[in-house]
């Protein structure tokens, strides 16, 4: 009869946990950190031995809670991790060229359409060549022109240095998930293998692992009692309970760049950060583009203006200045009779007249239209490669939830199941508790 109560009671223990697992498991369906627990029981069958040769069964005492099990495939997780980062960094690279994009743009004002007026007042010109007002018209527009690329200069600018701003903003949060992770290992290491509070800080860890993964290109390392060390190129990030933070370098007219303990790292590829990086790359390469457009326009410009000849015969001087930047383009100030529209032979108009002969399609304008056709062509492909990254990501984690994620109709099906099995349990234990009444009854 002791041995009926001992079963009876070790499975209501039993059930009694494991319904508080299920209750457990449906408090958190909607928690995207969170892994489903099971209860992993085991028999507390005794066995003696009288005989080295011979093993004696002597009785059984129920049941017992043996551990927690977390439904969770390292590889799953391993995939989903990689395929999270690559998805991140993907969204990042569009938001943020799609900035470099209206960067260029310029509120619809873009360089292009400018140098395409300033050719047809140009032309206007030519057939007028000492109209005041055309003469105005036509030094507004290389104004104007002038006024763009600067404006476009300050756009990309601008870009970059929001660019800079979100870069420090993911390196914060790398460093802070780095720090738990951290402290997690530390608590980790002490903790009995299938409790609750290893459970828990298991969840935590990969919790932690998915916001450093998708941040930043990284090693894992995964250790006794699932600690986790992480490295980057051969220089360790966390170390058992040491964190190293990750420092972010800005690079004046460049992409930033990531250091440890005071050594650049290798330039980020993956990740929030890897996707910042290489959309600031992508910057950088249009704002030296645009640098190198500005010098060939006031190169062009200046050209055509020293080859004719002013009102007064003098070789025309030049129109825009700049150092070497699209920003640092300025005009010059000239009025309308200081424009050399004569040609060196005399022509009133023979010099305006060649004005055209600089719409090559190696000249400024044609230039500068390759370069967003380019960039649109970037942002086309990068488009088509987030939405290959998202699609595989969903694919994956689909895969992952299919095994770690909460079922609510399997739960609901355990609880009935467990509530079911406690009423047998208490059943036994009654039963037990009658049949000894009835044997004491008897004396």
């Amino acid at each position: 009869m002791s041995d009926m109560l001992n079963i009876g009671r070790s499975a209501l223990l039993v059930n009694s946990r494991s319904l508080e697992v299920v209750g457990s498991n449906i408090a958190n369906a909607e928690n995207p950190d969170y892994v489903r627990r099971s209860l992993n029981v085991g028999d507390t069958t005794i066995y003696s031995s009288t005989n080295p040769l011979y093993t004696n069964y002597t009785g059984s005492g129920g049941v017992a809670i043996k551990g927690i099990t977390r439904a969770s495939d390292q590889f799953l997780e391993s995939a989903t991790r990689q395929t999270g980062a690559d998805r991140v960094r993907s969204e990042i690279m569009v938001q943020w060229m799609e900035q470099g994009e209206i960067a260029l743009a310029n509120n619809k004002s873009d360089i292009g359409s400018q140098l395409t007026k300033l050719f047809g007042s140009a032309e206007q010109l030519s057939a007028v060549p000492f109209e005041p007002a055309l003469r105005g018209q036509f030094l507004g527009d290389i104004e104007d022109s002038v006024a763009r690329f600067n404006q476009t200069a300050a756009n990309l600018s601008a870009t970059q240095n929001l660019m800079d701003g979100a870069a420090a903003q993911e390196v914060t949060g790398l460093n802070s998930a780095l720090a738990e992770l951290a402290a997690i290992n530390q608590k980790l290491r002490p903790t009995q293998e299938g409790t609750s509070q290893q459970i828990a800080l298991l969840d935590q860890r990969d919790a932690a692992l998915t916001v450093i993964t998708e941040k930043l290109d990284v090693e894992l390392s995964f250790g006794a009692s699932g600690m986790v060390d992480i490295t980057r190129g051969g220089t360790s990030l966390v170390d058992f309970n040491i964190a190293s933070p990750v420092t972010f370098v800005p690079n004046a007219g460049g992409a930033f760049d990531i250091e440890v303990g005071g050594t650049i790292q290798p330039s980020p590829t993956g990740g929030t950060v890897g996707g910042l990086h290489r959309a600031q790359s992508n910057t950088a390469a249009l704002s030296a583009e645009l640098d190198a457009l500005a010098v060939q326009f006031a190169a062009e410009l200046n050209g055509w203006q020293a080859n004719g000849r002013t009102d007064g015969g003098a070789p025309g001087a030049a129109v825009v200045s700049h150092s070497g930047t699209a920003a640092s383009l300025t005009a010059t100030g000239l009025t309308g009779d200081d424009l050399a529209l004569a040609s060196s032979s005399g022509v009133a108009n023979g010099n305006i007249l060649a004005f055209v002969d600089l719409r090559t399609a190696g000249g400024t304008e044609q230039k500068y239209e390759g370069m967003i056709v380019s960039q649109a062509q970037n942002l086309l492909s990068t488009r088509s490669e987030s939405d290959a990254a998202i699609a595989f990501d969903r694919a994956t984690r689909e895969a992952r939830n299919r095994v770690s994620s909460v079922d609510l109709d399997r739960e609901a099906a355990d609880l009935i199941r467990l509530q079911q099995a406690y009423e047998a349990s208490a059943r036994i234990i009654q039963v037990a508790r009658e049949t000894i009444q009835s044997v004491l009854a008897i004396f």
